[in-house]
């Protein structure tokens, strides 16, 4: 049983140093921390939204690693990874670094090795393999939209996060993606709400709301 809330976790690193992490929230017995999160916000291409204040965007992406985990615990036995499963999201992880050599030294500034990169990927992996079996997203998005969408919210979000925004042609793909995805966010969060409502989860952070 997880014990109280922000329980420390311990972990000593190769270089002597100990790292103190704390718990952000639990699935069950399952744990999320505040590193997964600064994890989530590094690798993960933020699609942060326009005028979203930076506490707000952290609980957000700490409910997106509620639902990955609720799934994996949800689907794990109905459905196995493979390859190009993960290369799906390596590719959009890929693209917010901009290069192979800068993601590794991005994993080595995190003392992360590709196969622990992986690992932590693998229940967004999973998550989104669920979703394009529950969800077929199959309406076509005017690329109107996808370029307003471009210049009104990822532009500005790039912005705020000092990064260097991608082009409209390198994004189109993931921003097409996610529109579809919010014309059925009213289905998706009823289904994910009731899968949700299976598990004991509890936030250990206090929600900026």
């Amino acid at each position: 049983m997880v014990a109280k809330a922000l329980l420390s976790v311990l972990v000593l690193l190769q270089s002597g140093p100990i790292l103190v992490d704390k718990i952000a929230a639990t699935v069950n017995e399952e744990i999320i921390t505040i590193h997964d999160i600064e994890r989530a916000m590094a690798f993960f291409p933020p699609l942060r939204r326009k005028d979203e204040p930076e506490e707000a965007f952290y609980f957000r992406v700490l409910n997106d690693l509620i639902s990955y985990k609720v799934i994996a615990l949800e689907y794990a036995d109905e459905f196995s990874l493979n390859e190009e499963d993960f290369e799906a999201v390596e590719r959009q992880v890929l693209k917010k670094f901009g290069s192979l050599e800068q993601l590794l030294a991005a994993l080595q500034a995190l003392t992360m090795e590709w196969s622990d990169f992986e690992e932590f990927i693998r229940e967004k992996v999973l998550f989104e393999k669920v979703l394009r079996e529950k969800f077929p997203m199959e309406l076509a998005i005017p690329f109107s939209e996808i370029e307003d969408f471009y210049n009104r919210d990822y532009v500005p979000s790039q912005s705020q996060l000092g990064l260097e925004p991608l082009s409209l042609a390198e994004m189109a793909p993931q921003i097409e993606k996610y529109l579809r995805t919010l014309r059925t966010e009213k289905r998706l969060s009823a289904w994910l709400e009731e899968i949700r409502s299976r598990y004991t989860i509890e936030t250990k952070l206090r929600s900026p709301q």
